[in-house]
């Protein structure tokens, strides 16, 4: 959980992604709040937010209310370019008991929460800590549901605290890597390879890439358990690049988590070979990210003994 807009990333990681932002928006994609979500006990009765809109990774965007574990209202929404604050009445109860809310913000527009009515103290946060590491899927690009992406299912269902790290169109850079980040989590889940592949990388700089990086990882979180999730089916299987076909990057990542003391999870276990669960050819949609959140959680169950 992260309260209102802190960040994601430290300041470190986020001029690494400043730095590596010539050519693509991974700078704007760190600073969207993915995984983020505002929890409260309050007995307000009425909850609103005013939300200023700043830059944007898509052109619409989500947002899910929660009340006493119950998801009550879903915000979908195409954006005005020509609009940069809204506010939504999310909820009017007619008294004033003690409810849980959680208010899950946006995963792919940059906000800043101007105005909030909640008055109450914050949830507790769970004592199980997972941090997710990886690409455009685990931020939950094409997905417009922030309560569907499946890191946010997985530690919903581990009753884990969280962070999501995962960054549209990212890959293996050990640089990205900072162990000052103000978390210390138990389980870690490492889930990049497509755009490596989809990039053009040689195998070679793929597996020279992902040693460094799970290496580092190892070192910075001895005592974690990392998990190293191999890339989930696409519609794009049979397709050639410079380093092969994408089988060819989940051996290459599998065979470097091993060799760093960390444990694969394959990743064509994990959402249904069908292009019904995906917005394209890539991003799993919200049915999608629901299995994979659920799968997920019961693979850390089994192999985490948690």
């Amino acid at each position: 959980m992260l309260d209102k807009t802190k960040s994601r990333f430290t300041e470190s990681q986020l001029k690494r992604y400043i730095d590596c932002s010539q050519q693509s928006n991974f700078e704007i994609r760190a600073r969207c709040l993915s995984g983020a979500f505002i929890g409260a006990r309050s007995k307000s009765r009425i909850i609103e937010i005013t939300l200023a809109l700043l830059r944007r990774a898509r052109n619409y965007m989500g947002l899910d209310l929660e009340i006493d574990g119950l998801i009550t209202k879903s915000i979908r929404m195409e954006l005005n370019p020509e609009i940069n604050i809204i506010g939504l009445r999310l909820a009017e109860f007619p008294d004033e008991r003690l409810r849980e809310i959680k208010i899950y913000l946006p995963v792919s527009v940059e906000i800043d929460i101007l105005s909030l009515s909640i008055d109450g103290d914050p949830l507790p946060k769970p004592r199980r800590k997972i941090l997710f590491l990886g690409d455009s899927i685990t931020q939950g690009m094409e997905c417009v549901s922030p309560v569907c992406i499946y890191p946010t299912v997985t530690a919903k269902i581990l009753r884990a605290d969280f962070i999501n790290q995962g960054v549209g169109g990212y890959f293996f850079d050990p640089l990205i890597l900072d162990q000052n980040l103000p978390f210390n989590p138990e389980i870690i889940t490492v889930s990049y390879g497509v755009n490596d592949w989809n990039m053009n990388f040689s195998a070679q700089t793929i597996k020279k890439a992902s040693s460094e990086y799970f290496e580092k990882l190892r070192r910075f979180y001895p005592d974690a358990l990392i998990f190293a999730i191999t890339p989930i089916w696409t519609n794009k299987e049979t397709e050639q690049k410079s380093a092969g076909r994408i089988q060819d990057i989940r051996v290459i990542i599998e065979d470097v988590a091993i060799s760093n003391g960390c444990t694969p999870i394959n990743g064509l276990s994990l959402v249904p070979h069908d292009i019904t669960y995906f917005a394209d050819d890539f991003h799993p949609n919200e049915k999608g990210h629901l299995i994979y959140g659920a799968n997920l959680a019961r693979l850390l169950l089994e192999k985490s003994i948690i």
